[in-house]
């Protein structure tokens, strides 16, 4: 079962969020910032030390690419106010571990 986790970053300064396992990053496209998951869909790979070109993220691992609008929509709820980040992100029920936020490579912009 999954349950929802409200999250707060201060961005740019902290662009990463771990909730568990799973490792959240801040993607910024014209204008508007977004929280997206990032594991690769297709192995798992690190989507937020991908490359954004021509619109689509490559994955590090094995260059599959995504198109980066799909990705944000896919992405988190997310609320900006300033440089404050709001965003409610999947958690499973189990998870005892509350979100980390930090500032962490992120070469995907």
């Amino acid at each position: 079962m999954t349950r929802m986790l409200r999250v707060e970053l201060s961005w740019p300064e902290q662009n990463t969020v771990h909730v568990g396992d799973d490792l959240y990053f801040v993607l910024a496209r014209e204008g508007t910032v977004h929280l997206i998951a990032s594991t690769c869909a297709h192995r798992g790979g690190p989507l937020h030390l991908g490359e954004v070109q021509e619109g689509r993220l490559r994955c590090p691992w094995h260059g599959n690419s995504f198109k980066v609008d799909r990705l944000c929509v896919r992405g988190a709820s997310v609320v900006q106010r300033g440089s404050q980040v709001i965003a409610y992100v999947p958690a499973k029920e189990s998870a005892q571990d509350e979100p980390v936020v930090a500032h962490a490579l992120v070469l995907a912009r």
